[in-house]
This record gives structure tokens, C-alpha cells and sequence, in this order.
């Protein structure tokens, strides 16, 4: 029996769209399901999935920075929130919010994106997949729909960490080039700092998240024993849960060691940000040095001395030979002074 499935979006080809008319297609859609299943939902799950004042759904700030991916049982229904990041790399933590709303008949799905961010393209691809496989006559359950979702969303979340890890590839190298003095600091050191400061941002906001899809995976295997929930989540589903939860304590670990590997980042910008300007204050010191000595006999003597000594021409010659030297003897220990600091 092929399972009846009712999506609704938040967007459009890229554009938001209205919440009268997302809120509309969301109560005519939800009515479909409850006919569809012979299910009564309560206020409480329309209020999760976010039938109503369409809030949730389009313009609370809070469901998109601060998700929190879980699944719940309701009597024959299984009720799942996702989230996936939607966009990287800005220093604001979004993500795309999916929710579900599962019985073995059919299936509700909300997929809402944040507000100024591209429309992540998470549930099309399960789409796709389901269209396909209908075409194909290749029937997908309840259970392995909800499960791709959750396989999709890990799959996502690593995604992203690879897409964050080559994309600040080349600010290691730099960093690098520039602690072992191949390049100078320049004036976009400031940007290289802020580039590994949004990063961070973006890494710290998904670190509940495979936390919480572990969770996930592990009630489902909790569930394996219970025959509400057998119907949806069948022996295959939950042997491939377990090797989910595998999947995602790699990632969590590698997410883990790419934070650490920030935070160190950052440091090390803090380290050269105070050698070069310990460099600099060396730098004005050797000068101020090397001005001292000239700048005190021009002050004291340059026009105080005695009878004919200061039209002698021969005097002239041998005092800015002597300033010569000197000022040659303090370059020489100005860039001695900078090797040895390097």
C-alpha cells in the first residue's frame, strides 16, 4: 500500500511566500491527512507542526538558530523535528527546519526555511526520490521515509563541515605563511581573523545537533519492542539506525576536533597580532635610538661653536662623515635586530 504523502513549504522556487497562503495550504493539507489516516489530531500537535497564527513557521528568529531535532510518539502517531543547516559561512546560525508528522497511511511534512536565506534543498531530494520510486512502482513505507530524513540530515550536516573546512583551507595556509614570517600580516589580517571568528559561530551552533539525531536514532531502536511504533520502524529500519548512530558519533567527533582546531586558530591570530606589534614597538625604538645621538649634538653644539671651527670646510666634512657612519652602524643593528627577532 503506498503511503500518501503531504508537503508543504515555506517557500517556493527560492522565494517566501505569504504566510496567508502557507497557512492556508497547511489547514487544507492537514485535513486531507486526517481523512486520509481516520486520526483526530489534537491542538497540541497542529500547535508543533504550526497550524494557526503561522509564527513558528515564518518569522520567530528562535526555531531557526536554536533548533532542536527530536521524535516523539503520539498515540499512531510519530511526530519528528529535524534541522538542517541552511546557510554557511556568514556568521549567523541558520538552519532549515523540517517537520513530520508520520502514520502508517500517510505523512505531513513542513519544511521551513529562515527568513533572508536560500531555500535549503533538503526535502526535494526525499521527494525526488519518493516520485521516482512511485513511477518505478518501488513502494516506500512510513518508517524508511521518515528514516531517510533523518539519514538526510546527517548527510547534510557533514556536508556542511566539509564545505566550512574547505572554505577556510586557505586561511590556515596563510596563517601559517604568516607566523613563519613568508609573508607580512598586511591590513586583511583583520579579515583572516574575522573569517575564523564566523566560522566558529557556525560550528558552535551545530554542535547540539548531532547530539540530539543520536537521540533520535536511539528511540527508535527503543521503539523496536513497542507495536505502535513496529508498524513504522520495522527490524531493517532499526538495524540501519544503529549504523546511523555510528555515522553520526564520526561526525560529531570530527565537528568536535574542527572546533578545537578554530579556537587554536584564533589564538595563534591573537599571538602574531602581539608579535607584530611588539615588532613595531621595537622597530621605533632602534629609530628613536639611532636619531638620539645627532639630534643631541645638533642641539647642544650645531650653532654654538667656537671662532673660525664652524667655516672651516674641513670640519663639515669630517662631522657628516661621522653621521654617516653612525647612521650605517644603526641600520646595520636595526635589521640585525629584526633577523633575530624573526
Amino acid at each position: 500500500m503506498s503511503v500518501a504523502w503531504y508537503l508543504v513549504r515555506n517557500h517556493e522556487k527560492g522565494k517566501m511566500r505569504s504566510i496567508a497562503e502557507i497557512g492556508a495550504e497547511l489547514d487544507e493539507k492537514l485535513s486531507a491527512f486526517e481523512t486520509h489516516t481516520g486520526v483526530k489530531i489534537d491542538d497540541l500537535l497542529k500547535e508543533e507542526i504550526g497550524v494557526g497564527p503561522w509564527l513558528a513557521l515564518s518569522e520567530s528568529p528562535h526555531n531557526y538558530s536554536h533548533p532542536v531535532a527530536r521524535i516523539e510518539a503520539h498515540g499512531p502517531l510519530t511526530f519528528v523535528a529535524l534541522a538542517v543547516p541552511s546557510s554557511l559561512h556568514n556568521g549567523i546560525s541558520d538552519f532549515t527546519n523540517v517537520l513530520i508528522l508520520a502514520h502508517p497511511r500517510a505523512l505531513l511534512s513542513v519544511i521551513r526555511d529562515p527568513l533572508g536565506t536560500y531555500a535549503a534543498d533538503f526535502g526535494g531530494r526525499i521527494l525526488s526520490d519518493y516520485l521516482a520510486s512511485a513511477e518505478n512502482r518501488r513502494v516506500f513505507t512510513t518508517g524508511e521515509i521518515v528514516f531517510r530524513a533523518i539519514r538526510s540530515c546527517v548527510l547534510s550536516l557533514e556536508n556542511s563541515l566539509t564545505t566550512l573546512r574547505a572554505t577556510v583551507a586557505t586561511c590556515f595556509d596563510k596563517l601559517r605563511a604568516i607566523e613563519l614570517r613568508q609573508v607580512r600580516a598586511g591590513q586583511d589580517f583583520d579579515a583572516l581573523e574575522a573569517e575564523f571568528g564566523k566560522t566558529l559561530t557556525e560550528l558552535r551552533s551545530m554542535s547540539r545537533t548531532p547530539g540530539q539525531l543520536h537521540g533520535i536514532c536511539e528511540e527508535i531502536t527503543n521503539w523496536s519492542q513497542v507495536s505502535e511504533q513496529e508498524i513504522i520502524f520495522d527490524d531493517k529500519i532499526t538495524r540501519q539506525a544503529v549504523v546511523l548512530r555510528s555515522k553520526i558519533s564520526q561526525v560529531d567527533a570530527i565537528l568536535g576536533t574542527f572546533i578545537s582546531d578554530i579556537d587554536r586558530a584564533i589564538k595563534r591570530c591573537d599571538d602574531v597580532s602581539k608579535r607584530e606589534l611588539l615588532d613595531a614597538q621595537r622597530r621605533n625604538t632602534y629609530w628613536t635610538s639611532a636619531l638620539l645621538l645627532p639630534n643631541l649634538i645638533f642641539a647642544f653644539f650645531g650653532q654654538s661653536f667656537l671662532g673660525g671651527v664652524r667655516d672651516n670646510t674641513s670640519f663639515w666634512w669630517i662631522s657628516g662623515a661621522c653621521l654617516v657612519l653612525y647612521g650605517l652602524g644603526s641600520l646595520y643593528f636595526v635589521f640585525r635586530g629584526r633577523r633575530g627577532s624573526k
